[in-house]
């Protein structure tokens, strides 16, 4: 619910003027066209890391990663290091320690190089899982990683830093995390997080009667007000209520500290396990952020209504790059097969 129309300042204006689309996991936004996505923690379901070729080799990356194993657990051991099936890359198989072997906790990472960088996947076998499935799952997984430096693909499938996963099934865990970094504006930091899978341990009568709203941002915020009394941070609320970004009936709260930093959130809960509607989605903002630590700047860069008009530009783009099962009509950039654009209209 908006309580305040903030009209766009002409800073926010003109760092839009150039912009691009940009896709992390299954979703796009419109950023600055100077701005530069930072990556967080992947996952498709394996764990993804790019580590540029041009400062370590992959035979560097194996023999770094096989002492750490080794160190880490005097009984660890390497089942198999070589090169990956059709000579994919390279696969490093091993159990974290005596433990692991005896239960058939297996690991297995893949590294694969493409063009100036190495894609990193790795993986735990689950219990329920054979080896041969295990394997041929992370081999399918290795082979279907593109490099997508410049393209947005109109494919199904996951983007990750400088490449791209071709998939077309959405039952396996999906998280990502990305921050945004804007040249001109250092002490802002923008941030979105989203996990399919969170909570998929509660059982749907009890998420949906007890962990939903415990999970509300505003909930949150009232019990930490009841808990705090008189104690409760001193703050200028700027906006808060509901808010719905594309199809996600979710909610915000846009405050400044009393230090003077902008203290902005949306959180969506949706249902464990949904592609369309992720349990877990949401989106953060500071401002007066230095060294990695919010308040630590001088001053905010940007006033309340530069804030909330950054903010606003940047989250009302927000969609899935392709249409995803289930979800709804506009919320989605491309249809699978279409042209990309980067360019195109949010």
């Amino acid at each position: 619910m908006v309580d305040k129309i903030y009209r766009e300042p002409q800073k926010i204006s003109v760092l839009f003027n150039e912009r691009k689309l940009s896709c992390f996991g299954r979703y796009a936004f419109y950023i600055p066209k100077i701005s530069q996505i930072v990556w967080g923690a992947t996952s498709f379901p394996s764990r993804i890391s790019v580590i540029s070729s041009s400062r370590s080799t992959m035979e560097q990356l194996v023999l770094e990663d096989v002492a750490r194993i080794r160190r880490a657990n005097d009984t660890a051991e390497v089942i198999f290091s070589g090169p990956g099936r059709d000579g994919l890359g390279w696969r490093l198989d091993y159990y974290e320690d005596k433990y692991a072997k005896r239960d058939g906790a297996l690991y297995s990472r893949s590294y694969i190089e493409l063009g100036n960088n190495i894609f990193l996947l790795s993986a735990a076998k689950a219990k329920s899982e054979s080896e041969v499935l295990f394997l041929e799952r992370q081999f399918r997984r290795a082979k279907s990683i593109v490099l997508a430096d410049h393209d947005i693909h109109a494919d199904p499938g996951f983007c990750v830093e400088h490449g791209f996963i071709r998939q077309n099934t959405y039952d396996h865990q999906e998280i990502v995390a990305i921050g945004l970094h804007l040249p001109s504006y250092p002490d802002v930091k923008f941030s979105i997080t989203s996990n399919k899978d969170a909570y998929a341990d509660y059982s749907p009568e009890e998420f949906d009667g007890r962990i939903r709203e415990e999970l509300s941002l505003l909930s949150r915020i009232k019990h930490a007000k009841d808990e705090q009394g008189s104690n409760y941070p001193a703050r200028v609320v700027l906006r808060e209520g509901p808010r719905n970004v594309n199809h996600w009936k979710g909610e915000e709260s846009l405050i400044r500290r009393a230090d003077g930093t902008h203290d902005f959130e949306w959180a969506y809960v949706g249902r464990p396990g949904d592609v369309a509607y992720p349990p877990e989605f949401s989106v953060q903002m500071f401002t007066k952020v230095a060294n990695n630590m919010i308040g630590a700047a001088e001053k905010a860069s940007l006033t309340d209504d530069e804030a909330v008009a950054l903010w606003d530009k940047l989250l009302s783009s927000l969609k899935f790059r392709v249409k995803v099962p289930g979800a709804p009509e506009g919320s989605y950039y491309f249809l699978p097969g279409e042209k990309t654009d980067r360019g195109a209209k949010p």
